[in-house]
């Protein structure tokens, strides 16, 4: 996809106060963010075309509706359409010091990391998203989702990306744009960080793992594991595995590792 500069103009009004303070509103989470907002910021992550520091200040710009009118030594001349206290829409005018900007900013930075985010695009091309934590997603789906996740982080080809997306948003995603790659990359990010969380005998870093490499585990070689674990090797259950709910898949997968635990601990040396 081609990588464009993202615009900073915004329909967004400040609150001039009787006493004559300019008062702006910049979500503070992932979560106070509106959809358009949370699009723009994956667009802006995603378009690779900025630091962390310049990314969050577009980011400042297009949430809170200021403009920068020129440069000049020490800040910038900056102004913003405001509603006065008698309800009048205007534009007020004002002068941003660096320090000021840099201080604001700060509040931006959990956009930086995907373990708070806790929502997600509502809809692509139409096609709504799946549940947030993939309740109600069949565990042969959920297989699938890790298969492209990690085909994508191995290589970071769009083709992965964009299966994991058909799979996040079923019914016939053809083509996904910046945002929306980087939305379901750090969407599934989030929901394995909660499944570490909620099934965490099961889903353990790889450096604990026993045998585990530097280099990691096979994907294909877990995925058979996991399969074998939950059939116990009886190949005429695979269908049923396959069309249970993900989260029931992996309660069970949880169970089981527990029990291997526990044994290895009671018998270390068997």
């Amino acid at each position: 996809m081609p990588k464009t500069a993202p615009s900073t103009l915004s329909d967004k009004y400040g609150q001039l106060t009787k006493e004559g303070v300019l008062q702006l509103h910049c979500p503070r989470s992932w979560k106070e963010m509106t959809q358009q907002q949370l699009r723009y910021a994956l667009h802006v992550i995603g378009c690779g075309m900025y630091s962390s520091v310049e990314g969050r200040t577009l980011m400042l710009l297009r949430f809170t509706g200021i403009e920068v009118l020129k440069k000049s030594i020490g800040g910038w001349a900056c102004a913003v359409s405001v509603v006065s206290p008698e309800g009048k829409r205007k534009r007020h005018f004002f002068f941003l010091q660096s320090w000021q900007v840099q201080d604001m900013i700060r509040q931006l930075e959990y956009v930086d990391s995907y373990e708070t985010m806790d929502v997600r695009l509502e809809s692509i091309q139409g096609f709504k998203a799946v549940d947030a934590l993939l309740h109600h997603v069949i565990f042969s789906d959920y297989l699938n989702m890790e298969k492209y996740y990690q085909g994508y982080l191995a290589t970071k080809e769009e083709k992965y990306a964009l299966g994991l997306a058909q799979l996040l948003y079923p019914g016939g995603v053809t083509a996904i744009d910046d945002a929306e790659l980087t939305g379901c990359v750090m969407w599934y990010s989030y929901v394995k960080k909660q499944f570490s969380k909620f099934f965490s005998h099961f889903f353990k870093p790889v450096a604990n793992m026993p045998g585990a490499s530097q280099s990691g585990v096979n994907w294909l070689e877990q995925m058979n594991a996991q399969i074998r674990a939950l059939t116990d090797g009886d190949i005429t259950k695979e269908q049923a595995v396959f069309a249970q709910d993900c989260w029931r898949a992996l309660t069970e997968l949880d169970a089981k590792a527990k029990e291997a635990e526990d044994f290895r601990r009671k018998y270390p040396n068997s």
